[in-house]
């Protein structure tokens, strides 16, 4: 994100990361006990990651995270009247300078081309490392990753259709196997 928080710098864009919570606790890198606690770990968090765009943290109690939608890796954007031209529920850097680009550009043009901004919602996916994950896990300590393996075990049986569904889905929607239009 810092690349791409430089390209857009000169054309009135402004990037910042929010640390909220820390998202994976351990007994090396543990819950926030207080702003020095949080400092501390968001510092750690900026050296690791090499975080060049600034960070601000959010209070202890979460004022912040709570606003935004509480989800772990949110990105906004949001135009200077307050308008939200993007929301995603997961921080995709391509994603992110793709809605840049079409935002400036309706900004340069809407008057021309008589545009008008509307709401969307679509999926997306992103590659996921998940050795460098893993090994930020095993930083903070064990009891992040017996934390996060039982969070994927018991997400993964949630999301799982019952015994009596086939696998066959349309519009979101199982279909039982006597259902004669399965």
């Amino acid at each position: 994100m810092d690349a791409v928080a430089d390209r857009y710098a000169a054309r009135a864009v402004r990037s910042v990361f929010i640390y909220t919570r820390e998202a994976h606790p351990g007994e090396h890198i543990r819950h926030h006990g207080g702003m020095d606690d949080k400092r501390q770990n968001a510092r750690l968090f900026r050296d690791e990651c090499r975080v060049q765009r600034p960070i601000l943290l959010d209070s202890l109690d979460g004022a912040a995270h709570r606003a935004y939608g509480m989800l772990p890796n949110m990105t906004w954007i949001i135009g200077r009247g307050g308008f939200i031209h993007y929301k995603a529920a997961w921080t995709s850097a391509p994603d992110v300078e793709a809605a840049l680009r079409d935002i400036l550009d309706y900004q340069a043009h809407r008057v021309e081309r008589r545009w008008m901004p509307f709401y969307t919602e679509r999926s997306a996916w992103s590659p996921r490392d998940r050795a460098t994950f893993r090994e930020r896990l095993r930083r903070a300590g064990p009891q992040a990753v017996e934390d996060y393996d039982r969070l994927i075990a018991a997400a993964t049986r949630a999301h799982a259709p019952p015994n009596d569904v086939t696998a066959r889905r349309v519009a979101g929607i199982y279909r039982t196997g006597e259902d004669p239009e399965s």
